[in-house]
């Protein structure tokens, strides 16, 4: 048994070291780009806030700009991220490796990022964090130069963890994300170095920013086991607008592919004046990856079903543009004020529960990996204890979402990549 962990594991001394170099340079970098974000969006929501007219030169400017020069400069470091990370997984490809992940376009990443929030996007940092993540351990193997497949694979899932791991302070749904997410195709011996590297991924960011929960401690709400039943409804809501937002948005990014300059300024331009749109009727607050306002609705506190429309819908239009941009935390909005409209109908659970289980239940939908989905809820909110009732809406939505589209959407992107690079 020992001997087969062992040959899971790099045994070069300078393996390690560049391990331990990455993941210093990983909480560094993505704790600097977490902050500027953050930064960015609270300076667009303060203009919007005096002067809402703004939004409707701002975005379509932010959105032009972004995408043009996303599109024929550094084509990748558009959407998430995440299917970069997994393309370059299934990929047996080095060169294609190396145009998704690199130092380069973790730069690149932080950057749009950053223009993106100042201009009104209504985009998530987790998916960046983890593309920046990946991008930095895979940056390592210039001076490792690992050459076995596993490890190579398994340095890149590493990446990815500690992106979600830095970005959330969830050091389990950062693991859980390797294997779901970025290891579907994984071998599942690399799993022993992926959670050897999570755990020091995880004190690294401790020991450099604190152990602060990402929302707010929750962990005095429980619920009765005898109620689960009452969450069904609940979930398969979340599962069909999950599903159905998936299905749409990868319908609409496939539909508005276009090799033609004029179209690409065009499309970009509809489509921020969109989110300009959404952006002046609830004055700034859809832009942004949309923790205050899920923060705010913790504490009891409704944004109404306007909010929850122009999240959804200004999401789905900031997605189909292709602009960098992650969906966790936008998705965890949307859910979070699916939970707050709905727990009107709820006299015997408390407001926090039914929304933590309606941010699980919304987030399985949309990404289709129900464990990510619920410990990173979880751990956000300090709620470990609602684990079982967690798991139960995550595994229906989620089945909900797959009668409605089957693959998941990071999955189907990833072909994407796949196919453009291959060319």
């Amino acid at each position: 048994m020992r001997r087969y962990i062992l040959h899971q594991l790099p045994n070069q001394p300078k393996t390690y070291l560049s391990l331990l170099l990455a993941s210093l340079l990983a909480v560094v970098a993505i704790d600097f780009f977490l902050y500027v974000s953050d930064y960015a969006q609270h300076i667009f929501k303060s203009l919007i806030n005096s002067k809402p007219l703004l939004s409707f030169i701002i975005t379509p400017i932010a959105f032009v700009l972004i995408v043009y020069i996303a599109k024929y400069y550094c084509h990748y470091i558009q959407g998430s991220g995440i299917p970069q990370l997994i393309a370059a997984t299934d990929s047996r490809n080095k060169s294609i490796r190396e145009k998704l992940l690199s130092f380069r376009v973790a730069v690149g990443k932080i950057v749009f990022i950053f223009l993106g929030m100042l201009g009104g996007a209504p985009i998530g940092i987790e998916g960046p964090s983890i593309h920046i993540g990946g991008s930095i351990f895979y940056g390592f193997n210039r001076f490792i130069k690992l050459k076995r497949k596993l490890l190579i694979h398994a340095l890149i899932a590493i990446g990815g963890s500690a992106g979600l791991i830095i970005a959330f302070n969830a050091p389990i749904a950062g693991f859980l994300f390797a294997y779901e997410e970025i290891g579907r195709k994984l071998r599942k011996q690399a799993l022993i170095l992926i959670a050897i590297m999570s755990g020091i991924v995880y004190l690294l960011a401790i020991v450099y920013r604190g152990s602060d929960t990402y929302l707010t401690d929750l962990s005095s709400h429980s619920i009765d086991l005898v109620l689960i039943w009452q969450l069904l409804p609940l979930a398969i809501l979340a599962g069909v607008l999950g599903g159905l937002f998936s299905k749409t948005t990868l319908y609409l990014i496939n539909k508005l592919i276009t090799h033609s300059k004029f179209r690409v300024i065009t499309i970009a331009i509809v489509l921020g004046f969109i989110v300009a749109i959404f952006n002046y009727l609830s004055a700034g607050q859809i832009a942004g990856s949309g923790r205050d306002e899920v923060l705010l609705m913790l504490e009891s506190k409704t944004l109404g079903l306007d909010f929850v429309a122009m999240k959804y819908f200004a999401t789905l239009t900031s997605l189909a543009s292709t602009i960098p941009g992650g969906l966790f935390m936008p998705s965890i909005s949307i859910g979070a004020g699916i939970g707050s409209e709905a727990a009107s109908f709820y006299t015997q659970i408390d407001t926090q529960v039914i929304i933590i289980m309606a941010m699980i239940a919304y987030l399985s939908a949309v990404i289709r990996a129900p464990l990510t989905s619920v410990f990173v809820i979880l751990e956000m909110t300090a709620t470990l204890n609602l684990l079982i009732p967690g798991l139960i809406v995550a595994f229906i939505a989620n089945f909900i979402s797959k009668q409605i589209f089957k693959q998941p959407i990071y999955e189907a992107l990833a072909d994407n990549y796949l196919k453009l690079t291959e060319k």
